[in-house]
């Protein structure tokens, strides 16, 4: 059995998922056209979309769709470089290639259409076919079609904004009421974050933190992260319990994240004079979430487990380490995955009643 890399499948789910909207939107235009229901003359229907009929729908929509998710995928891959474009200018020039791509998919649909259907391109059919490009019923085409592309687009958009799947949570009201969940979290915070500050100054220091941030991206997408929030120069990552676990994500990001730096060091050295490094602190356990705030609305977690995560990261200076976790992340992450931890000692987190146990490991294969 052929087993697909997360990040194509990811990749190849999205652009499915793009083709079926964009089939369904071509269903529900075919459907205005092709039936009576335009007796008001709003979508005279065309006789070439009458001949053509489901072949153009699917053929149309497939194309689209494919094309479409393409293009959202190479926006999502290259963000870092459109991250100085500004929404306006992106909107633009996807609205420029949206009409480019259309016109050309509609050419070669209608042109293979008399070709399946009549099996000739004789003058008849072609007038038909300069009547369709010459009436009213293509500029409803380019400005449906548009609708749905724009919609889809800004629909990425905004999800990406408010972090994976909180657009839909928040849409259907998932979170109204308060819910409980099993969540593991990552604290991440920049190391000497005062001094660098004091060093660069504020335009400098909000252009590195925007550098790292933007190198840690595909850390968080190959460990399967989500970034719950990011506070100053700390970022805070999240998943499902289960899956911070699994093969050890909830660790392996921040390797990987270092590596990452390290990897473009050079550029640090060059721009900023160091190469920067963080701290981290890991925990989880049962939380609660609620959708929180009236002006602006966001997916908030409350808990012991989330409180104890920021804790142990505040201790990272203490102990002088990179990254600790807290014992019960380390027994269950040992219990599927081989990983040397070092054990440390028990201290007394602030707010907490009982010591907690802490544990640091030095060096993790990615």
């Amino acid at each position: 059995m052929i087993r697909i890399n997360s990040k194509y499948r990811k990749i190849i789910i999205d652009i499915l998922f793009i083709n079926l909207v964009w089939i369904i939107a071509f269903v529900f235009f075919n459907f205005i056209q092709l039936t009576g229901l335009n007796n008001n003359q709003a979508f005279p229907s065309d006789p070439l979309l009458r001949k053509i009929k489901g072949f153009n729908m699917i053929i149309s929509s497939i194309t689209l769709g494919t094309l479409f998710g393409l293009i959202n995928y190479y926006i999502q891959r290259h963000s870092n470089r459109l991250r100085s474009k500004s929404y306006g200018y992106i909107i633009i020039t996807y609205s420029v290639v949206h009409l480019v791509l259309v016109i050309l998919v509609i050419s070669i649909v209608a042109i293979l259409s008399i070709s399946v259907f009549s099996g000739s391109y004789d003058k008849e059919n072609l007038q038909k076919l300069i009547d369709f490009f010459l009436s009213r019923n293509l500029m409803r085409i380019l400005i449906f079609t548009y609708i749905i592309s724009v919609s889809i687009f800004l629909g990425k958009v905004i999800n990406k904004k408010l972090g994976e799947g909180i657009l839909w949570n928040l849409i259907l009201g998932k979170y109204r009421q308060p819910k409980e969940d099993r969540l593991l979290f990552l604290f991440m915070d920049l190391k000497s974050s005062t001094t660098y500050a004091e060093l660069l100054g504020h335009r400098k220091y909000s252009e590195l933190i925007q550098d790292c941030f933007s190198d840690l991206t595909p850390a968080v997408s190959a460990c399967h992260a989500k970034i719950y929030q990011y506070v100053g120069d700390e970022a805070v990552l999240s998943w499902k319990y289960a899956d911070g676990i699994k093969q050890a994500n909830c660790i392996r990001v921040f390797f990987h994240f270092k590596s990452i730096l390290k990897t473009r060091s050079q550029y640090y050295l060059d721009t900023y004079g160091f190469v920067p490094e963080f701290k981290a602190g890991i925990n989880g356990g049962r939380i609660m979430v609620a959708e929180v705030g009236y002006l602006k609305r966001s997916i908030a977690y409350h808990g012991d487990a989330i409180n104890t995560a920021a804790r142990i990261q505040g201790q990272c200076n203490s102990f002088e380490r990179d990254i600790l976790l807290s014992e019960k992340i380390v027994n269950d992450v040992q219990k599927t995955n081989q990983v040397n931890f070092i054990e440390l000692e028990d201290i007394q987190l602030k707010g907490k009643k009982e010591k907690v146990k802490l544990f640091s490991i030095d060096q993790f294969k990615i």
